[in-house]
């Protein structure tokens, strides 16, 4: 894929240790795991090397597993092929993305952003299904700084007002200590998300 967000992760993933190493699922869905059906459909939308969706399969979950990356998708089906997982994955941009509809049980979106999703996920989770969204919020770093593209942050309270309809679980917006290298004595501000579309 030529997108130039392929480009730029396909690098990560190919020469970078940090992303090749094996994550822990997220702890937004491990922490309401006790919500969530026996089985089901589960989309992980930019799911880079899919640890969550990893570990529901490992459950039984079937996952489809999205990303723009297909260096980050072959370190995932390694991992799926050992254990013969009910996992399928598809290279996808998701800038502009069309999903089915009420198809759904789970959606989960970690650390990426594309505004036309927020309706994309209203459409296509089903009734009664669960979304877990968890990114990064605008703040007066990313306004002071050069920090990537502005487009790829939430303003402050936008999550939750994009699902203000649905039964919200869980939501807040905290600080969390950057992870990068460059930036390790900062914090960077972040959304949590846990709603439940209306049967």
């Amino acid at each position: 894929m030529s997108h130039p967000d392929a480009l730029i992760w396909d690098d990560r993933y190919s020469n970078d240790v940090r992303w090749q190493s094996r994550r822990p699922p997220r702890s937004l869905l491990t922490s309401y795991q006790n919500l969530l059906p026996h089985s089901g459909l589960v989309l992980d939308a930019a799911c880079g090397t899919t640890p969550t969706g990893l570990h529901l399969a490992r459950q039984g979950w079937q996952v489809i597993a999205l990303d723009v990356s297909n260096a980050a998708l072959r370190i995932a089906q390694s991992e799926v092929q050992k254990e013969a997982l009910p996992i399928s994955f598809a290279l996808m941009d998701l800038t502009n993305p069309w999903l089915p509809s009420n198809r759904f049980d789970i959606i989960l979106n970690f650390y990426y952003l594309s505004r036309p999703l927020l309706s994309t996920y209203r459409k296509s989770i089903k009734r009664g299904g669960l979304l877990f969204f968890e990114t990064f919020v605008r703040d007066e770093f990313i306004q002071n700084e050069v920090d990537g593209n502005p487009h790829h942050y939430l303003e402050p309270h936008e999550l939750k007002t994009s699902f203000a309809d649905w039964n919200i679980i869980h939501y807040e917006e905290t600080q969390r200590a950057s992870r990068s290298t460059e930036r390790r004595n900062r914090s960077r501000r972040i959304v949590r998300l846990v709603a439940r579309k209306p049967k």
